[in-house]
């Protein structure tokens, strides 16, 4: 035991000495869906004092958008601050664009949070089969689902929440053999009532993995949820599902009316982005969650992920009925956060719930987006088919380029301006980018998209898809040659409606 903890402590202190910086200057957008990336790193308004000049090349790049909202985080590694706590987040400062606020914050990192582990498990649970329209009867179950496999991850996988999402695209099994290449792979909505989460498992612990897997299995039947788990064979790659049980909507349903009984059967007409940060720390997502339910509020959709070692627990809680859809956008402490999501948030009456160790919570900080309105996209009732094909359907981006050549946030821009002649309508769903070893910048996203033309069929919205991803690619890959920031040969850009191609296949210009 003490040669670990000697060991643990040697690659802590190895990991801070070979840290460019000791603190990390951050900045955090709340706002309606659709505004520019490159906002993220504009001076709106200006940081105070002033960033390096090197401030349009973020370390780290991140966005969320979901119902018409959507959050936004960019990192620079800084010298170090003087700092009266571990995490500082200054008061929300409107921007140029209405109902859209910053947030700018510091924070020393937690050297010992680990997030890039070797072993992890990738789990797809499914809470419905139809298309995504989540009731507020809805959104209190996805917080119950939330917290109990975030509570699984840390109590069985002993390893912290590597990324979290929902809603995300659902994946469909495949009814005849296809090959490896994915060319089989079916039609997909780009959003359904689905949780995709990735956790790490601890290494020293040999039984980590199943006890992890038993218990979703466990929490499926309860709840009558689906359940995928990653396909580790050979030849498998991230995007491909070995499925475990399939979803039961009729326990589902009994379960939802037994736990929530009095709560509206309706849609949310408008919701807060609620955005908890601090530094990382094991089991911050399960402390996080479970106490925001404790407050009886709905999660509508939910986004968990680290930047830099900070922690990020980013959920859309549906305002409930009555409340003030005039109040302002607000950051500061814990405890204070938890209060005003209650007063805004609150579905149920959770009065007598357990709180826990509060002492846990005192150095996160919470910022509040004003009450927003939302939307919910247009779906097939039959998940990846449609009679007019007039749905959202998603393209995966993944890409690899020097660092301080083009920046992530101005990448995705020319992607979507080079999707624009085909599609009606192009949103960042999520993206994430970061600079790895090499000095080199690796970032994934997907893209939601609704087709300027109506295909005439499924099959037909399959073909189309392939070839406006393949003529945005190119495009893409043209101007990033003519703008002569990158060497020949050194960018790689892969745009596909297939998940699993963004392994298979890569393009260098």
């Amino acid at each position: 035991m003490h040669g670990s903890r000697f060991s643990e402590l040697a690659t802590i202190a190895a990991e801070a000495a070979g840290a460019d910086t000791s603190s990390v200057r951050l900045r955090l957008v709340h706002g309606p869906a659709g505004f520019n990336p490159n906002g993220l790193t504009r001076p709106v308004p200006a940081f105070e004092p002033p960033l390096h000049e090197l401030a349009q090349w973020p370390s780290d790049f991140w966005l969320f958008s979901v119902a018409g909202l959507a959050v936004g985080v960019c990192a620079w590694p800084t010298p170090a601050t003087v700092f009266s706590e571990p995490f500082e987040l200054g008061a929300p400062r409107a921007t140029d664009r209405a109902e859209t606020y910053a947030y700018d914050g510091f924070s020393v990192p937690n050297p010992g949070f680990l997030n890039e582990p070797n072993r992890r498990i990738d789990a797809l649970l499914t809470l419905n089969s139809t298309h995504w329209a989540p009731s507020y009867r809805d959104t209190l179950l996805t917080g119950v689902v939330l917290s109990r496999a975030c509570q699984l991850a840390l109590e069985h996988g002993r390893g912290p929440i590597v990324h979290l999402h929902t809603p995300v695209a659902p994946f469909i099994d495949q009814q005849v053999s296809a090959r490896g290449d994915g060319s089989h792979e079916r039609l997909r909505d780009a959003i359904g009532p689905c949780v995709r989460l990735s956790v790490a498992v601890n290494p020293q612990e040999p039984t980590a993995r199943l006890d992890f897997e038993q218990g979703l299995v466990a929490l499926a039947e309860e709840y009558g949820l689906g359940l995928k788990l990653n396909d580790r064979r050979f030849n498998r790659v991230p995007g491909e599902w070995f499925t475990i049980r399939g979803f039961d909507r009729e326990r589902y349903r009994q379960v939802r009316a037994r736990m929530f009984p009095d709560t509206p059967m309706h849609l949310p007409k408008h919701a807060v982005v609620a955005t908890v940060l601090g530094p990382a720390r094991l089991g911050m997502a399960a402390d996080v969650i479970a106490q925001i339910r404790t407050s009886g509020a709905g999660v509508l959709a939910a986004a968990v992920s680290s930047v830099r070692k900070i922690g990020f627990i980013n959920l859309v809680l549906p305002l409930a009925d009555g409340a003030d859809t005039a109040a302002p956008a607000w950051s500061g402490g814990w405890y204070d956060g938890v209060k005003l999501i209650g007063e805004r948030c609150r579905l149920y009456d959770a009065d007598g719930a357990d709180h826990g160790d509060q002492d846990a919570f005192a150095g996160f900080k919470v910022a509040l987006s004003p009450p927003m309105r939302c939307s919910f996209p247009q779906s097939s009732r039959r998940t990846g088919a449609s009679v007019t094909g007039r749905v959202p359907y998603p393209l995966w981006l993944r890409w690899e380029l020097p660092n301080r050549t083009v920046g992530s946030p101005l990448l995705l821009s020319m992607v979507a301006d080079n999707l624009a002649p085909y599609a009606e309508h192009t949103e960042v769903a999520y993206a994430q980018a970061r600079v790895g070893r090499g000095d080199v910048v690796r970032g994934r996203a997907k893209l939601v998209v609704l087709l300027a033309h109506a295909p005439r069929d499924v099959a037909d919205a399959q073909a189309v898809l392939n070839e406006v991803a393949e003529r945005a690619q190119e495009r893409t890959l043209e101007q990033l040659a003519d703008m002569r920031l990158v060497g020949p040969g050194r960018v790689r850009l892969r745009l596909s409606p297939r998940e699993r191609w963004l392994t298979y296949s890569g393009m260098s210009a």
